[in-house]
């Protein structure tokens, strides 16, 4: 007989997820959730295909974000810790302002 995961009973248990018909994005915080009870793109031979999209258009995103916007710290001197990954105290505030190429594209 094979084992089969039904995807949704995961996100349904209480022993997981505290309230698991409340969207509660802080679950997702910290160390976040026990490993393999958060599978939205599923595993093994039948993993979604959308998943290498979905990750081509997050690259995406990020590559013309970076192209097409100056970046300023909000606060140039932020305190950086170091447990054990070098982490802004503050969390890295930015101001996101249009580059002159961008903004002459939209005149």
């Amino acid at each position: 007989m094979e084992d089969i995961l039904e995807y949704q009973c995961p996100y349904m248990d209480p022993k997981l997820f505290q309230t698991p018909k409340t969207l509660d994005t802080s679950r997702f915080e910290g160390e976040g959730p026990t490993p393999f009870s958060y599978i939205p793109f599923g595993g093994g031979p039948r993993m979604c295909l959308g998943k290498e999209f979905a990750r081509l258009e997050i690259l995406v995103f990020i590559h013309n974000v970076v192209k097409d916007f100056r970046w300023k710290l909000l606060i140039p001197n932020e305190k950086i810790e170091y447990n054990p990954m070098p982490t802004p105290i503050k969390g890295l505030p930015i101001l996101l302002q249009p580059s002159g190429d961008i903004a002459s594209d939209c005149q």
